[in-house]
Parts: C-alpha cells; sequence; structure tokens
C-alpha cells in the first residue's frame, strides 16, 4: 500500500500535540532563587549582646526587615508576614556570631548554614550565621565606613535567612558581590525580596519566586524603615514594637520626609 498522500487527520493532530509544548508567554519579570522557608512566621534569632555597636546594627537589621514587609503588604491586613524577635533565652532558632569558620574566611565576608527538616531540602528548621570579625569588633566602633558596611552584611545574612538566594544586578540587597562602593552605599530592599519572603510565608517553597506581571521591581533604602532617630545604623538601639498599619504609615511618611 501507498503513502503518497497522508491522511486529512495527521496534521491538525500534530499540531494539537505540539501545542501544550509552545510557550504562550515568557515572562521577562526579576526572579529571584529560593533555599528554602521556615515552617514558623516568628523567627527567635540570638546574636552577641557585644561589642555593643554590633548588637545594635544587628538589631536593626532585624527591624528594618521586619517593618518593610509590613509596609510592602500595608494593605493587606490580613497578610501573613515572617517576625525577627530577639531572644537570649536559649529558645533561638537563628543564630549570629562575629567569626568566621576558616573554610569560608577566604572567600566571604557573611555566610549563613541551614538546618533541613529530616528528608526535607525546603523546610529550614535552623540557621547559623557567620559575620567577619575583622568588621564585627570593638575596634570598629568609631568607625563610620565600618558600620555602614555592617549594616549592608547584616541585611544580607539576613535575606539568606529568610530564605533568599543572590540576584546579579547590583542593586539589591541581595547581590553577593562584594565592590568598594558597597561600604558607603545604602542598602536597598526591592519589591521582589518583600515579594518573595510573602510568598515564602504563605507556605510555599519554589526553586525560584519571580515578580508577578505588571509590578515594577522597586528598591527602598533599608534605613527608611529604621525608627525615627536612627538615621545611621547605630545611633540608637531601638526596641523592637509591633506597629499597626496606620501608625507605620505615619512613621514611614515622616521618617522618608527628614531622610
Amino acid at each position: 500500500m501507498g503513502f503518497n498522500k497522508a491522511p486529512t487527520y495527521v496534521l491538525p493532530l500534530i499540531l494539537v500535540v505540539l501545542l501544550p509544548l509552545t510557550p504562550v508567554h515568557a515572562s521577562t519579570q526579576p526572579s529571584i532563587p529560593i533555599i528554602g522557608r521556615y515552617s514558623v512566621l516568628e523567627i527567635r534569632i540570638y546574636f552577641p549582646a557585644y561589642p555593643k555597636w554590633a548588637h545594635d546594627v544587628v538589631l536593626n537589621a532585624t527591624i528594618a526587615w521586619n517593618r518593610a514587609q509590613l509596609w510592602d503588604l500595608q494593605n493587606n491586613p490580613t497578610a501573613i508576614l515572617y517576625r525577627f524577635v530577639e531572644a537570649d533565652d536559649g529558645t533561638a532558632t537563628s543564630t549570629v556570631s562575629y567569626s568566621m569558620p576558616a573554610e569560608f574566611a577566604s572567600i566571604a565576608v557573611g555566610w549563613t548554614n541551614y538546618k533541613f527538616a529530616h528528608g526535607s531540602r525546603t523546610s529550614i528548621v535552623s540557621t547559623q550565621t557567620y559575620l567577619t570579625p575583622t568588621v564585627f569588633n570593638d575596634a570598629q566602633a568609631s568607625n563610620a565606613t565600618a558600620r555602614q558596611y555592617a549594616f549592608w552584611l547584616a541585611l544580607h545574612e539576613l535575606g539568606r535567612v529568610l530564605g533568599l538566594g543572590s540576584v546579579l544586578d547590583g542593586q539589591d540587597i541581595m547581590e553577593p558581590r562584594y565592590t568598594t562602593q558597597r561600604a558607603t552605599q545604602i542598602p536597598r530592599l526591592s519589591t521582589l525580596d518583600l515579594y518573595a519572603v510573602h510568598v515564602l510565608a504563605q507556605g510555599k517553597a519554589p526553586s525560584y519566586v519571580t515578580l508577578p506581571d505588571g509590578i515594577p521591581n522597586q528598591f527602598s533604602p533599608a534605613t527608611a524603615f529604621l525608627p525615627i532617630g536612627s538615621l545611621h545604623p547605630t545611633q540608637d538601639s531601638p526596641k523592637q514594637e509591633v506597629l499597626s498599619f496606620d501608625l507605620l504609615r505615619i512613621v514611614m511618611r515622616l521618617h522618608l520626609f527628614i531622610t
């Protein structure tokens, strides 16, 4: 039997088979890789009380992440958020130390290790963060550049604690590459960072989080989320506080005005 003419149903069938393989839309929105997620929303974090200036820098970094999440979702009062709470009573699931193991000292000035739930590679049980002692030491207490750089490092590693990977854009706080300008630049949190943390807080842990179409990836100075008066990372030693959305809007408006 010859096959000079293919049956009329063959071509439409091929098109039906190939149709699902054709991408309908390729998003150009920025993405961030995800390392994992805490299953509990309150992350109890311990960091050394001394040097005091270093303690205050890390404390301000936790406050910046807490307030940035609130600010980003201020129009959604039912949103689920992560919250850092300082703990020095042995209940911390996130620990920060001003030291650097030898295996990391030659390649990094900040590092976070993860302990995952048994049989899981996404459910974070606890973290251990190391911050370089060449910056976090008593001798740097009067060094404004060191304090600024320390704030950047603390914010970056707390992003790691929250489960965020690296964004190689030269702007985001989750940009891991060091430049000499980094020490004096005000670190910035992006819409992508906060959206990704929001996704993780909802109970999801995808390999990547992509910003939804139509939402611009804007950058906000992390210092804008510190309490009034903390125009520099270590001027004050503010306490963790719970803010209503209305109060937060007032604080943000005043703080952005004076900065």
